[in-house]
């Protein structure tokens, strides 16, 4: 992989046109050619063509930071002990990495590669957070020999290890981690199956009565409630997280109840959680909706509002937290929330087939080894002609005309598309499609699929080209 910096490359902000997304302008049809007509935090397309990749990955740090900012400002409305740990598994690109670290959010990994992703990023391992259904011992050992803030647990056996192995060595590690229990609440969400993560048919996280049995059993193992207290006192945590792109906020208020019936088992029990780790999982809308933040505070302020509302009725619960759970840990660990909307992706057209009416088909230089996401999950992301390369055909006023497009890649499968049905105007070749909330798990999920090359990835900050990479 090759890494290009590039500094000093100043551009002229052009005159902007109307925006759903912060940092993204784009003009009307007809003045999207040369390079003109688009802006990508105020760097115009033409100087983004200028660097002869295709496709290619174009992210404004700038809207990276702002959207951990929301998240960030909207939770300290309500917990004076908060954190963001951004999900890295949703986009681990280094310059998005150094963009969050700069920002005093953490991290939450799923992989040892991931852990030294981050530090290598700049993060504090206290403010990374270890989750992952699957971790090898080597993988936990390791994080926590080097320090490790915060650990999810998946499993019973998983969780009985990890507190043996602290106890075997508390004189040993420098730093001992939050571990949380990653609670299953076996709730169904309205999302696609393969992001559902807390439903009773889900590989994910520990059903609480397997849990309340789990503490009874044990604790008969310890000579003493003095003893088990020890042991088990690195246990502080809950974590829930039902799946991924959840646009509803109606089984937020079940998840909760779970949580803080979970939390007052383990109060009785003389574990002391303290620590409240509410997940991921907010949606994003991928088909020409608007993403200025309010779709980020609104969420928070809701999960939070209603935690502390709910708690009131757990009056054991106050001794620990306070009346308002003031003295409660809370945190989030969103992904595609905060990186989505931050990206484009940019292909070159190819060629064009008109098998007939009903079957066009628009042939670009990016495929589903590119950009996975619709041919994984049938996902529809808003595409738009972002460069005309026929500026004879703008003259002709023929735009009003649109085609029902299929736009497919060159690599050797059916399933090869990115859109089944994109209405556009009529495409030529080096025509540029740009499709939007592109900045996760898309170039995450890339791969050599047919040894082709992995996209370039173009990265701007304050009207700057500051990186290239070339994978």
């Amino acid at each position: 992989m090759n890494r290009r910096p590039m500094m000093g490359l100043i551009f002229i902000q052009l005159k902007k046109g109307k925006t759903m997304r912060p940092f993204f302008d784009l003009a009307k049809l007809t003045e999207r050619k040369i390079g003109h007509g688009f802006l990508i935090d105020n760097v115009p397309l033409s100087k983004i063509l200028e660097c002869n990749h295709s496709p290619v990955y174009v992210t404004s740090l700038n809207a990276v930071a702002e959207r951990v900012n929301i998240y960030q400002t909207t939770l300290k409305k309500y917990f004076k002990n908060n954190s963001i740990f951004y999900a890295m598994k949703a986009n681990f690109s280094n310059p998005i990495l150094k963009q969050v670290q700069e920002t005093t959010a953490g991290v939450d990994i799923v992989s040892i590669g991931e852990w030294r992703a981050a530090l290598k990023a700049g993060f504090s391992p206290q403010k990374i957070c270890f989750a992952g259904v699957g971790k090898k011992e080597e993988e936990w050992r390791e994080a926590i020999e080097g320090g490790l803030g915060y650990l999810n647990v998946e499993h019973l056996d998983e969780l009985k290890d990890i507190l043996n192995y602290i106890s075997d060595n508390i004189n040993k590690l420098k730093f001992i981690p939050v571990i949380s229990l990653r609670l299953n609440p076996c709730l169904e969400v309205k999302t696609h199956p393969h992001l559902k993560t807390g439903a009773l048919d889900s590989k994910f996280g520990i059903l609480f009565e397997h849990f309340e049995e789990w503490v009874i059993n044990i604790k008969q193992v310890f000579p003493n409630s003095q003893a088990f207290q020890e042991w088990i006192s690195p246990l502080k945590g809950i974590h829930v997280h039902v799946g991924s792109q959840l646009m509803e906020n109606k089984i937020f208020s079940l998840i909760i109840e779970k949580i803080l019936e979970c939390a007052s088992f383990m109060f009785e029990n003389n574990i002391k959680p303290y620590h409240i780790d509410l997940g991921g999982g907010l949606g994003v809308p991928y088909e020409g909706v608007s993403l200025d933040g309010t779709d980020i505070s609104v969420h928070v302020e809701f999960f939070c509002s209603t935690l502390i509302n709910l708690a009131k009725k757990y009056k054991k619960l106050h001794i620990l937290w306070g009346n308002q759970c003031e003295n409660l840990f809370v945190c989030f660990e969103p992904g595609r929330s905060i990186v989505a909307s931050s990206t484009v992706f940019l292909t070159k057209v190819l060629y064009t087939k008109h098998n007939s009416n009903d079957h066009n088909f628009c042939f670009v230089d990016g495929a589903m080894n590119d950009f996975p996401r619709p041919s994984i999950y049938n996902a529809k992301h808003q595409c738009e002609v972002v460069n005309f390369e026929n500026s004879e055909f703008l003259k002709q006023n023929s735009l009003r005309k649109k085609i029902h497009w299929q736009i497919v890649g060159p690599v050797c499968e059916s399933g090869d598309f990115l859109s089944k049905d994109a209405l556009l105007p009529k495409l030529f070749k080096n025509d540029v499609l740009a499709f939007f909330e592109a900045g996760a798990y898309c170039r995450s999920m890339a791969s050599h699929y047919n040894l082709r090359k992995l996209p370039a990835e173009i990265f701007i900050k304050n009207g700057k080209i500051i990186e290239i990479i070339e994978n």
